[in-house]
């Protein structure tokens, strides 16, 4: 008798439109079974296949008020079933999945929890919220840690932090990436400027705290010496700035967020605060994009010693000096490179992950 994978998550993540939804779901479908079945919140009501989505406003106290009404439908799905395995995603609030394992663990005594780890939340917390949250945060995350039968995280760097901070051995489930069959044959976006390219929604704070750097600190530098040079960026509907320099292209669809990608001048991250592999960078390494970043926003990477097209900077002012020298290299970008396609494409990180646990029997 095979595993019956039951896969949550508190927001949609089909048509996936940030970093963690396109994480969530690619990690879904390639799961080798097809026993499986994700669960969602979710605030459309288009139809899935293998999809129970429960419509919701998308608000926070929406969240917790159908909550209830989520584990019953788990349970009724759950029903008559023998070997379950739950895999709940951590691309939310540390909270909802405590209160779900509340209504759960009673009523699924034989079954497999495994908390799937984009981050560790409770420092992210510490920059943006209050102390109360920031204490509950903690406090729930060190629950799943030491309750759930397995505890993920991204790199072999973010698993001492949590290790060490919870007391646990937690298990290293990389983030990874999908690219299309014809992804050498996508035509990139050119412009009559010059653009560089950074992506991330600005409700996860280091990519607010990033792109604030890069508009308020870089960009200007950079605009003093060349001010033809643009700064387009993705994945959000509006934008608290209103610079010249600054193209805001919204929500992007993966090809056309894949073709702006290649063509950019130079993909920039400055993230100063961040843990987890952050899966904008990993695409820009896919497509030998030249990367400019903080050791933060290639934190966890196992990078490819054999070329080298990531730059370290360690100030603002190193940030636009570098972007301005290699706006003026001959040889900006690689072709698509093979050695990170294969390394993070999300098949192969999930295979590995369900035959080291086991779960496919």
């Amino acid at each position: 008798m095979k595993n019956n994978f039951i896969i949550i998550n508190f927001f949609r993540v089909t048509d996936p439109y940030s970093g963690g939804s396109e994480v969530s779901y690619n990690f879904f479908k390639n799961i080798p079974s097809k026993n499986k079945i994700l669960f969602q919140y979710s605030d459309n009501k288009k139809n899935y296949k293998n999809v129970k989505s429960i419509f919701i406003k998308n608000s926070k106290l929406h969240k917790v008020l159908n909550l209830t009404k989520l584990a019953n439908e788990i349970k009724k799905y759950c029903k008559n079933k023998k070997k379950i395995v739950i895999i709940i995603e951590g691309a939310s609030w540390a909270g909802y999945v405590y209160l779900l394992y509340q209504l759960l663990k009673n009523d699924l005594v034989n079954a497999k929890f495994i908390y799937h780890s984009q981050n560790i939340e409770y420092l992210i917390r510490k920059y943006k919220q209050n102390f109360l949250i920031t204490y509950l945060t903690k406090y729930f995350e060190n629950y799943i840690a030491n309750k759930f039968d397995i505890f993920t995280c991204t790199s072999k760097e973010e698993k001492k932090i949590i290790d060490r901070i919870y007391g646990i051995k937690s298990d290293v489930l990389s983030n990874g990436i999908e690219l299309p069959k014809n992804i050498n044959r996508l035509k990139p976006i050119k412009k009559k400027y010059d653009y560089i390219f950074f992506g991330g929604n600005i409700d996860f704070y280091p990519n607010y705290d990033a792109l604030k750097t890069l508009v308020k600190e870089i960009m200007p530098n950079v605009n003093n010496q060349n001010p033809s040079i643009k700064l387009i960026v993705s994945g959000n509907k509006s934008l608290p700035f209103n610079e010249n320099f600054l193209v805001n292209v919204g929500f992007l669809s993966k090809n056309k967020f894949l073709k702006y990608l290649k063509g950019a001048s130079l993909f920039v991250n400055p993230m100063q605060i961040t843990f987890g592999v952050q899966t904008k960078t990993l695409h820009a390494l896919a497509l030998g994009k030249t990367i400019i970043a903080t050791n933060d926003g290639v934190a966890g990477i196992k990078k490819n010693l054999r070329f080298n097209n990531i730059f370290i900077c360690n100030n603002s002012q190193q940030f636009a000096q570098k972007i301005l020298v290699k706006l003026k290299s001959k040889k900006t970008n690689k072709p698509v490179s093979k050695y990170y396609s294969k390394l993070y494409k999300m098949k192969n990180i999930v295979d590995k992950f369900f035959i080291k646990h086991n779960l496919l029997n």
